[in-house]
């Protein structure tokens, strides 16, 4: 059936299929954990990218130094699996290993879909930043600012994706501050069947990644209204929840379920949202009676 039109309020009408764009997440900013590491312990100069160890950054490049003239400390360095960083982690580094005799790439931003910069190395003994290829880190190291302003801490928008967090409708991080985010991270988990039950919406931010999604922001919940879709499908950043006594107010939500056929009485259409990495895909509706409309 079309958006437009009458239907039985017997019978559930499908709107329209909301679309999960799925945002792989592959920069240095935006990575997912729940561990938040001990403080390593004031240290001289090293020449190894190691925990403890003190950097600091020029635009995208950062640099071993002294302690005394640091912006920042490696909190722990690990594999090329930067989500596996502490939760309390400003910014992602990746190192990736030169051979002796080699001539290090030269820097380049590290690209990716949060709101903080992107992080990169700067030449230094062992390892050097990536090249402009997708060609994966060897190692990724995990840093934490040794003054304000810390990305990294829960809402900030950016570091390591955690509860607390604000994303976009796509999945990117962005700072709860900055306004016009999709919903707050109740949980960050590995399957949308591990969410909390508060939850209301949940969406990917990388291959085993599902935020889960409170009722804070633009997800509409029951008793708030939407506008009506303009296409049967639509994106899920073009749903959010508006006033219901504004004019484009369409339909109320009667319920978020697992199921059309688990709506409860009263409802006469839904919204349903595609992907496997959704909590509640169906939104249940009652239409709004409006002056002039069937």
């Amino acid at each position: 059936m079309g958006v437009k039109g009458s239907q039985p309020k017997t019978a559930l009408a499908l709107v329209g299929a909301i679309l999960v764009v799925l945002v792989a997440v592959v920069a240095a900013s935006v990575y997912v954990s729940g561990r938040t590491s001990p403080r390593p312990a004031p240290g001289a100069l090293s020449l190894l990218w190691e925990r403890g160890a003190c950097v600091s950054r020029d635009g995208v490049r950062f640099g071993l130094v002294p302690c005394g003239s640091a912006d920042g400390r490696v909190l722990s360095v690990v594999g090329d699996r930067p989500e596996d960083c502490p939760a309390d982690t400003d910014e992602i580094v990746g190192l990736m290993e030169v051979p002796a005799g080699t001539t290090p790439a030269p820097p380049s931003p590290v690209t990716g879909s949060s709101a903080s910069p992107a992080s990169t190395v700067s030449p230094t003994p062992g390892a050097s930043a990536p090249p402009a290829s997708p060609a994966p880190y060897s190692r990724t190291a995990c840093v934490r600012n040794l003054a304000a302003p810390h990305p990294g801490d829960a809402g900030a928008g950016g570091g390591v994706l955690r509860a607390g967090d604000c994303v976009t409708a796509r999945g990117g991080e962005r700072p709860c501050s900055a306004g016009g985010w999709y919903g707050r991270a109740l949980a960050v988990v590995d399957r949308a069947g591990q969410c909390p039950a508060a939850t209301l919406d949940s969406l990917a931010a990388g291959p085993r990644t599902i935020v889960c999604l409170g009722r804070e922001g633009r997800i509409p919940a029951v008793g708030d209204c939407v506008a009506e879709p303009r296409d049967r499908a639509e994106t899920r950043g073009a749903l959010g929840r508006i006033s219901c006594g504004s004019a484009r107010a369409w339909a109320k939500v009667t319920a978020r379920t697992t199921a059309a056929a688990l709506c409860p009485p009263g409802s006469d259409r839904y919204l349903q949202t595609s992907g496997q990495a959704v909590y509640r895909p169906v939104t249940c509706l009652r239409r709004i009676a409006v002056r002039d409309s069937p």
